[in-house]
């Protein structure tokens, strides 16, 4: 009976933070709150990353650069 007493209190003790945590977040989403570290909402960095992977692969820049082994880099080496 000690042992089943001694496993739910040890289970208690590390379920009670995350318990907590979660009931905040709840609390603070429920009363409008967004951004909140278990509810995460779209930020600007989240709707600029979205914008960027919509881009199709076509509209990437087409110029290209010297090559590394062009006279002029050669001769400032």
């Amino acid at each position: 009976m000690f042992m089943l007493t001694e496993n739910a209190a040890l289970l208690l003790a590390v379920a009670a933070p995350v318990l907590t945590l979660a009931a905040m977040n709840l609390a603070l989403a429920l009363g409008g709150e967004r951004g909140t570290l278990l509810l995460p909402g779209l930020g600007p960095l989240e709707v600029t990353r979205r914008a960027a992977n919509a881009l199709p692969a076509a509209s990437a820049p087409a110029g290209r650069e010297a090559p590394a082994n062009d006279p002029d880099f050669r001769r400032a080496a």
